[in-house]
C-alpha cells in the first residue's frame, strides 16, 4: 500500500528567523566588499551628491526617464513645504522601447520637446533622473553602462547622457544652467532626506518592477574612493538588485537558469513584480489565470480570488519578498553608524500591494529589535524632489572645496 500525500510548496517560501539572520549577514558582508573595492557583487556606485543641505530652495526643470515613460516639469522647492509644480509634468511614451532604428538624436531630442512645452526660462538647473544603469561622475554628469528595459538606442553606451540631453535642448532653442544625473532611487533617497524629522541616516528604497537601495555613507565606509575621513557623506546607489541569496528554492533556480542574466540580480528575482508571477507559476500546481506581464498584481489578485492553494502559494511569494526586502534593509543599517534612519519607499509592489508594506515594517522591527529605530516614508513625487534637489544643491567639487 502505497500513500501519495500532495503537499503545498507554499511553506518553502517561509524564512525562519535562523535563515533571516544568516541571509542578513551575507548582505551586510557583500556591502561592505563594494563599498571597499570595485567590481563586487554590489556595485555600490557613488552618486556623486550630499545629503541636501536645510533651507534648500529654488526653480528646477526635471525630466524623469525609465520604463515605459519619460516626463518633465518645472518644479518649485521651499524650506519646509511640499514640492510646488509650476508646470507639467508633461509625458510621453519612452522612444526607443524594443526599437533600434531610433536614433540617439530621436531618442533626446523627445526628451527636449517635452521641456520645450514647459516654456523655460533660461538658465535653469536641470535634475535628470535617468533610471538605466549609468555611472555617475563627480562633474555630475553620466555614463550609460548599458541599456535595459528593452531600450536599443545605438550610439548612447558609454557616453555622457546630460551632455547628449543638454545638446537636445540646444537644438530646441532651451538654455539650461548645471546638469545632473541621478537615478530613481538616488532620487528617492534625497526626497526623504528633506523630510522634517530628526533621522541621522537615510536610505531610498524602490520595489516595484525591479528593486534598488540607496543610502548615505560616511566617507570612512568609503573606501574604494579614499575620500578620507572628514567631510559630508554621500549618497551611494548600491544597485542592490545584484545582492546574492543563500535561501533559495529549486523554482528560484529554475528561473535564473531560463533567465537572460544568468547568476545575476538574485535579490530582484527574488523580491520585484517583474520575477514574482514568474517563480509562482513554476512553483504552483494549479497556476490558474496569472499572467506574469501583470506583475506583483496578479499575485495579489490569486491571493484574495484564487483557490485555497493559488491563494496560500501566492501569499507566501509576496511574504517572502516582504522579508527580504525588510532583511536587506537590516543589512544597509548594519553597514551605518548607529542611529535613527528614515527610509523614503517608492514602487509600485511596495505601496501597492494590500499588506505589503505592514509586513516590511513589522520584519524590519524584529529584525534591528525596535519599531522606532526605521521609519519608512511615502514621499508624493519623490523622483521630482529628489531630481531637484540635486540640481539645486551644491556640486560634490563644490561641497568638499
Amino acid at each position: 500500500m502505497t500513500c501519495d500525500i500532495q503537499r503545498s510548496p507554499a511553506p518553502l517560501f517561509s524564512l525562519l528567523p535562523a535563515a533571516l539572520a544568516r541571509q542578513r549577514e551575507a548582505f551586510a558582508s557583500q556591502i561592505r566588499e563594494g563599498l571597499a573595492c570595485d567590481g563586487r557583487t554590489v556595485a555600490a556606485l557613488p552618486a556623486w551628491l550630499p545629503r541636501p543641505a536645510p533651507g534648500l530652495a529654488g526653480r528646477a526643470l526635471v525630466v524623469d526617464i525609465g520604463g515605459t515613460n519619460v516626463r518633465a516639469a518645472l518644479v518649485e522647492l521651499r524650506p519646509g513645504q511640499a514640492l510646488r509644480v509650476l508646470a507639467g509634468p508633461v509625458t510621453a511614451a519612452v522612444p526607443g522601447v524594443g526599437d533600434a532604428t531610433v536614433s540617439r538624436e530621436a531618442f533626446f531630442d523627445a526628451q527636449a520637446r517635452l521641456v520645450a512645452r514647459l516654456e523655460p526660462e533660461p538658465g535653469l538647473p536641470l535634475g535628470y533622473c535617468f533610471s538605466y544603469p549609468a555611472r555617475v561622475l563627480p562633474c555630475g554628469d553620466a555614463e550609460l553602462v548599458c541599456w535595459t528595459k528593452d531600450i536599443r538606442v545605438p550610439g548612447v553606451e558609454g557616453r555622457r547622457v546630460g551632455g547628449l540631453l543638454r545638446a537636445a535642448l540646444e537644438r530646441q532653442g532651451i538654455s539650461v544652467g548645471p546638469v545632473r544625473v541621478l537615478n530613481d532611487t538616488v532620487a528617492a533617497l534625497l526626497a526623504g532626506a528633506m523630510q522634517p524629522g530628526d533621522y541621522e541616516h537615510g536610505i531610498g528604497l524602490v520595489v516595484g518592477t525591479g528593486s534598488n537601495m540607496a543610502a548615505f555613507f560616511p566617507r570612512q565606509r568609503l573606501g574604494k574612493l579614499a575620500l578620507g575621513a572628514a567631510g559630508p557623506a554621500m549618497a551611494i546607489n548600491l544597485e542592490s538588485g545584484n545582492l546574492q541569496l543563500a535561501e533559495l528554492t529549486g523554482w528560484d533556480l529554475e528561473l535564473d537558469i531560463g533567465s537572460d542574466n544568468l547568476g545575476r540580480q538574485g535579490f530582484e528575482k527574488a523580491v520585484s513584480g517583474r520575477y514574482l508571477p514568474r517563480v509562482f507559476l513554476l512553483a504552483a500546481e494549479d497556476p490558474g489565470a496569472c499572467d506574469p506581464d501583470e506583475g506583483a498584481g496578479a499575485l495579489v489578485r490569486l491571493r484574495e480570488q484564487g483557490s485555497p492553494s493559488q491563494a496560500e502559494l501566492a501569499g507566501a511569494v509576496l511574504d517572502r519578498s516582504a522579508d527580504l526586502v525588510a532583511c536587506g534593509l537590516a543589512a544597509v543599517l548594519d553597514c551605518l553608524p548607529s542611529g535613527r534612519c528614515q527610509v523614503a519607499a517608492e514602487g509600485g509592489l511596495f505601496w501597492g500591494a494590500p499588506g505589503y508594506a505592514q509586513r516590511v515594517r513589522a520584519t524590519l522591527a524584529e529584525l534591528v529589535g525596535s519599531e522606532d529605530r526605521v521609519h519608512i516614508a511615502h514621499i508624493e513625487d519623490a523622483n521630482l524632489a529628489g531630481a531637484a534637489a540635486a540640481a539645486l544643491g551644491p556640486g560634490w567639487a563644490q561641497e568638499i572645496a
